[in-house]
């Protein structure tokens, strides 16, 4: 087997990461949430970070659109992972027991495996990550991981986001233009086209061109799953995400709870609330039934199967009570718009876009990490100096229990040395030519008395052997 010893993980000018506090620091320029890393099969396939990893196949459902998925944000972050600790993981596996090597690769200086160069908590999210591979467990994604800073310069929630977003705009483009060439239909020069796709069936509606356009793109563009793909990919561009001094007026108009609430009626009972009836505050079925008492017997079956909790029923209850006292006419829809413009999608009533002339804030976005990553590259080093020239507290503990074995029972002692290796849990086993200097120890300094010869009756057999005691 061959490994090399003293490993040491090295880092390029450019290979920083984001801290929290780093992450706070900058939000008069960038705003976000932490994503939650992904976590799927040991033996999942990762799709390609590319227009054939963002599209489905048009012959299952005829989607054209890049498919709106949050996991694709850090699919090729996961993939150089699971590439890189399953390698490392086939060279854990020939050792006797891979976790204690695992461990000690990180924490025990004296171990000829042992890794160099991090700091005490790279190291735990090395270990981590290696016995999470060992489990078969693939390793979440942690910005601060050695594998992460040296490939891509840590994991920035932000830039990740804002990276994948401008991705997903110019797949969106490109299967848009290529829909309308399918189609012969030709946007003429000037024309503004305006795409809304509204929050219940996703349907996309086309305006700011003649009617008889209009029903031709909509008919080119609503396929399959397009107009979901499209309403995700407005919500996640809006430039609230980066704390922007503007935000249009469309992310912060329309009922929301309108639309939890058709989405909830339409996944247990397939209708389409703005269709049923409604008469004297309350709304039927098809079949003339009460719609809410449908409702309650259809989430009660999933209560029952365990895939839904009885509490959430009581928050859709009151969601649903206040828009049958007020009619589903009373508030305004959630409706989201993009604009369409010389072959390109352009966010509205923004500069905090992803369209032509649209992206200059990205470049602030990316001079604000420029100096987080600066900040992490000194506060990194200063770490790793102050760790390195400071014992960790198992070094602490090995000392301390070192001196107290010397001066219980001698400097150089065997004894002293046995006790200690048990006591620090390097080993389990004695080892045979200690425990045979402890027998000659003990009987050249009288520490052992014999009792008897016959001292041991087992299952009716008597064995004559020579037995002892230890003097205190």
């Amino acid at each position: 087997m061959q490994v090399n010893n003293h490993s040491v993980y090295s880092y390029a000018a450019g290979a920083v990461k984001s801290s929290g506090k780093d992450m706070a620091a900058g939000r008069d320029e960038a705003k976000g949430k932490e994503a939650t890393p992904a976590v799927g099969q040991a033996e999942q396939g990762y799709a390609n970070y590319t227009k054939n990893g963002l599209y489905q196949n048009a012959a299952q459902d005829e989607t054209t659109f890049p498919i709106f998925n949050i996991m694709s944000k850090m699919e090729k972050y996961q993939k150089v992972l699971w590439e890189h600790y399953s390698k490392v993981n086939e060279e854990n596996v020939r050792f006797k027991d891979p976790e204690q090597h695992i461990h000690d690769k990180y924490f025990n200086k004296k171990s000829p495996y042992y890794v160099k160069g991090l700091t005490q908590m790279e190291r735990q999210i090395c270990e981590r990550a290696e016995l999470d591979v060992l489990k078969g467990v693939p390793p979440a994604l942690d910005s601060d991981d050695p594998v992460i800073q040296e490939h891509f310069g840590g994991c920035n929630i932000f830039i990740m986001d804002m990276e994948w977003n401008q991705e997903v705009r110019g797949q969106m483009d490109d299967a848009i233009r290529q829909a309308f060439e399918e189609n012969g239909i030709v946007i003429p020069d000037g024309a503004d086209l305006k795409l809304t796709v509204d929050p219940y069936g996703y349907q996309i509606h086309a305006s700011g061109v003649d009617e008889g356009l209009a029903r031709r793109i909509e008919n080119a563009l609503n396929h399959g799953k397009n107009g979901y793909y499209l309403y995700q990919h407005i919500t996640s561009s809006n430039p609230a995400n980066y704390n922007a001094k503007e935000q249009p007026i469309q992310y912060l108009k329309g009922d929301k709870e309108k639309m939890v609430l058709w989405h909830f009626v339409n996944r247990l009972t397939g209708y389409d609330m703005r269709e049923l009836e409604y008469r004297d505050g309350k709304y039927y079925t098809p079949d003339g039934e009460n719609l809410w008492g449908v409702l309650k017997d259809e989430f009660g079956k999933l209560v029952e199967a365990g895939r839904e909790d009885a509490a959430v029923l009581g928050t859709y209850r009151m969601i649903y009570d206040r828009i049958a006292k007020e009619g589903w006419g009373y508030g305004t829809d959630c409706d989201l718009s993009i604009g369409y413009k010389e072959g390109s999608l352009y966010d509205l009533d923004t500069s905090y876009g992803y369209g032509p002339g649209q992206t200059e804030w990205q470049d602030r976005v990316r001079n604000w990490y420029a100096g987080v990553e600066a900040k992490y590259v000194r506060e990194r080093a200063e770490t790793l100096e102050r760790e390195e020239n400071t014992p960790s507290p198992l070094e602490i503990a090995a000392q301390e229990t070192e001196e107290k074995m010397e001066e219980m029972y001698g400097k150089g002692s065997p004894w002293a040395e046995l006790k200690r290796l048990f006591w620090l849990g390097q080993t389990t086993t004695p080892d045979p030519a200690v425990v045979q200097k402890l027998w000659q120890q003990a009987l050249e300094k009288s520490k052992l008395v014999f009792l008897t010869d016959e001292i041991i009756d087992i299952r009716g057999e008597h064995r004559k052997v020579q037995g002892f005691d230890q003097r205190a």
